[in-house]
């Protein structure tokens, strides 16, 4: 399977590195080349690209266009929103997967076929289940 991930911090990096693991064809992008460090330097044995993946050129050159999978992993909600965007709707990937830290915008695009990771309200959870293990943490009413 072929699979583009954005951004390679420290969950980005972890990604790819178990899904080359696994036996998948592996891309990264990522705006800073320094952070081929966290994937293995040179002894990585997946593609490293180096550019804004809201360009088309950096994504086309990531292999896009045949991608199984994409995973939007950077640290910033607007940059995963529209290159998964993109990926979904452009390039017609399979399986799209976004982080998104706004627990709103993550029920927004969960809604629009994005698969959302929102470590936010996972954090929420984990933290109420382990104050209170019987209750089930509902999602937090941020109007009131």
């Amino acid at each position: 399977m072929k699979v583009i991930i954005l951004g390679s911090g420290r969950v980005g990096s972890a990604i790819a590195l178990s899904l080359l693991g696994g036996g998948h064809d592996v891309a990264v992008i990522d705006n800073d080349p320094d952070s081929l460090i966290r994937l293995g330097g040179d002894d990585f044995e997946g593609d490293f690209h180096v550019g804004e993946a809201l360009d088309p050129g950096v994504l086309e050159r990531a292999g896009i266009e045949v991608a199984d999978s994409f995973i939007a992993s950077t640290d910033d909600d607007n940059t995963n929103l529209v290159v998964a965007q993109l990926a979904q709707r452009r390039y017609g990937v399979a399986k799209v997967v976004v982080r998104i830290f706004d627990p709103d915008k993550a029920a927004i695009y969960a809604e629009r076929g994005l698969t959302v990771v929102c470590p936010t309200m996972r954090a929420i959870g984990e933290m109420v289940q382990a104050v209170d293990p019987e209750q089930n943490p509902l999602p937090v009413d941020r109007e009131g």
